[in-house]
């Protein structure tokens, strides 16, 4: 076997087909890891679209109603926290007038603590009748006052006025 021989195995159609083969081959793996690359690219965009659409749904359906709903709810508390200071105040003033009334030289014949007591003894007693000596004598208090009285005073004027002072 001469050298030509060899050679001519060699570089016959095998190895040549090969080698040209192989470097086919390695240019196609390439081509293939590039487009797969670009897919994984392209699918992870979606990927993120998906999401920020997702996310721009989600903020505009539900987080700005949720917000809008909730400003109003805060809205509603602060008026009605501010109405409850406001009847929490009248109410101090109330009590410190009825505080002060009990030590009034009228507070027997004075009628509006006897509205007060009635109105307690009505949430105290829900329905039952109870008699105060209080308006017994509050009555005739009134009716012997006015009927002492020389003048008929004013037309129309009653004297059996229940809680009216002298």
């Amino acid at each position: 076997m001469s050298f030509s021989e060899i050679l001519n195995i060699l570089l016959g159609g095998g190895l040549v087909a090969l080698v040209v083969a192989v470097a086919t081959m390695k240019a196609t793996v390439r081509k293939a890891n590039a487009d797969a690359e670009k897919a994984r690219a392209d699918a992870e965009t979606v990927r993120i679209t998906n999401t920020e659409n997702a996310t721009r749904i989600l903020v505009e359906n539900i987080v700005k109603p949720l917000k809008d709903e909730l400003n109003a709810t805060r809205t509603d508390l602060q008026s009605t926290k501010k109405e409850m200071a406001s009847t929490k105040r009248e109410m101090a003033r109330l009590r410190k007038a009825v505080e002060a009334a009990s030590g009034c030289r009228h507070a027997d014949y004075c009628p509006v603590l006897f509205k007060l007591r009635d109105n307690q003894k009505d949430s105290d007693a829900t329905g039952a009748d109870i008699f105060d000596i209080r308006e017994e004598r509050h009555d005739g208090y009134c009716s012997k006052t006015h009927s002492d009285r020389d003048d008929p005073g004013e037309q129309g004027e009653s004297y059996s006025i229940r809680g009216q002072p002298p």
